[in-house]
């Protein structure tokens, strides 16, 4: 049995539970499946969940063709509270009851279609000589992040609604890779002269993977003891197949 768990190469796709790090998931698999090899195609954080690819085995060599792929999510902003970290996790550091304009958001929107600059959060893990941005973040340090070019496909509003007295919109895009979602937002947020964070993000699409498809931790742990998982298994062939490449 051991074996054939070892000799994986493959494709799992994870529907990833709210609070729990990409890396968790990624440690939980390899413990259950008793893999040496297994790596994921593109971090999500931990307030973020949706689609999390796990490679396995000599998957793991593909995984630059899935990070290449476009990506799309859902994400709903809370107007009103801005935080250090554009997300619900952060300090706030600014309230107030300003409201948005309908027509001014819909105009700002389709000038952030195509390919632009983005400068990503600080809050982030990207390195700045050596050490994570989100390190030096949190300990007050000072720090410049240069802008980097990412790829919006579109992005349309799903839902806009008011409760008691709080202000919500969701949104879904199709993006590139690199693409930063709290940066999208406090750029709309600073188009707007509001305040606003995420408060709810979710991946539903990792090309060529999607959300109909994933399954949850808990979910696949119950399947792995009735020995009933590999209907939920990729292999490589079949992924490679399906990919599609950004052109611009």
């Amino acid at each position: 049995m051991n074996s054939i768990k070892n000799n994986l190469n493959g494709w799992l796709i994870i529907n990833k539970d709210l609070g729990m790090t990409s890396r968790q998931v990624v440690d939980i698999i390899k413990k259950t499946l008793n893999v040496k090899k297994i790596g994921h195609a593109g971090t999500l954080d931990p307030l973020a969940t949706g689609v999390l690819a796990l490679a396995i085995g000599k998957a793991t060599k593909t995984v630059k063709y899935i990070m290449d792929g476009m990506k799309k999510y859902s994400f709903t902003i809370k107007w009103g509270i801005s935080t250090d970290t554009q997300d619900a996790e952060g300090k706030i550091t600014s309230k107030s009851n300003k409201k948005f304009d309908k027509i001014k958001l819909e105009s700002i929107l389709k000038n952030l279609i195509g390919e632009k600059n983005q400068v990503p959060p600080k809050f982030s893990a990207i390195k700045v000589n050596g050490k994570r941005a989100y390190n030096l973040a949190r300990k007050g340090k000072k720090f410049t992040l240069k802008s980097r070019k990412v790829f919006l496909k579109n992005i349309r509003i799903v839902e806009k609604n008011i409760k008691n007295k709080i202000n919500f919109t969701s949104f879904e895009i199709e993006c590139g890779k690199g693409f930063y979602v709290r940066s999208l937002v406090r750029d709309i947020c600073k188009k707007l002269n509001l305040d606003g964070h995420v408060i709810k993000l979710k991946r539903i699409e990792s090309e060529p993977f999607n959300i109909k498809n994933a399954i949850s931790i808990k979910d696949f742990l119950k399947l792995y003891e009735k020995n009933d998982w590999k209907n939920f298994f990729l292999p490589i062939y079949s992924v490679l197949n399906k990919i599609k490449y950004v052109g611009k």
